[in-house]
């Protein structure tokens, strides 16, 4: 069994920032703007939490002035377009993360993680775990398009669904698809429980 304990650190940012399609979907269904503040703080303070906890002065600085911006912005109603950034800014991020280890002389960062959790792989997976990062690259090209998209053809109902909602349900199908998928095409490879998994994935992307 791999040997796995997650920070109460890492717990919390994870909570703070998976709340922010919950509490921003609900202030635009029960038309409540506090919802939206509390969202965008949740996301600030799950990115700054680490080095706030440690503590670092150049974090707190920041996280301070942001806070005062952020309150700021919702005194004149205008915190609303904060909320437009981080369903567009993360899918490019992690884009960013998995693309570039797509180019040549690179490792695919999927194929990466499985050596690293569990030793080389054959041949025909990792091809496998090449086209995986490569579909997961193009996952978050839609995932940032279409909300932007939906922002220039002023479609504000559907940003907040396909945001907040469906982006969510796509990415579990694939990860939960993928997982039981990739056990009908190895079915000699020894694969780990969807928890084991889980823990592999996480434990990997935090020694890399």
């Amino acid at each position: 069994m791999t040997n796995f304990n997650i920070k109460p650190s890492v717990i919390a940012t994870i909570l703070l920032i998976a709340m922010y399609p919950a509490l921003t979907h609900s202030a635009y269904l029960f038309e409540i703007p506090a919802l939206r503040f509390a969202a965008i703080l949740g996301v600030l303070t799950g990115v700054f939490l680490s080095n706030l906890l440690r503590p670092s002065i150049k974090a707190w600085a920041i996280y301070t002035c942001a806070n005062v911006g952020l309150i700021l912005l919702a005194i004149k109603q205008s915190d609303i377009y904060l909320t437009y950034i981080p369903p567009i800014a993360i899918p490019l991020s992690l884009l960013i993360i998995f693309g570039k280890t797509l180019m040549p002389g690179k490792e695919a960062l999927i194929t990466a993680i499985g050596e690293a959790s569990r030793g080389p792989l054959s041949l025909a997976m990792r091809r496998y775990t090449y086209g995986l990062t490569a579909a997961w690259c193009a996952l978050f090209i839609t995932m940032a398009a279409l909300p932007t998209l939906f922002l220039l053809t002023d479609k504000q109902a559907l940003w907040f669904w396909f945001t907040n909602v469906f982006n969510y349900l796509i990415v579990g199908f694939l990860f939960i698809g993928e997982f039981y998928l990739r056990k009908k095409i190895f079915p000699n490879h020894n694969h780990p429980g969807f928890l084991e998994y889980l823990k592999i994935i996480y434990l990997a992307n935090i020694r890399r």
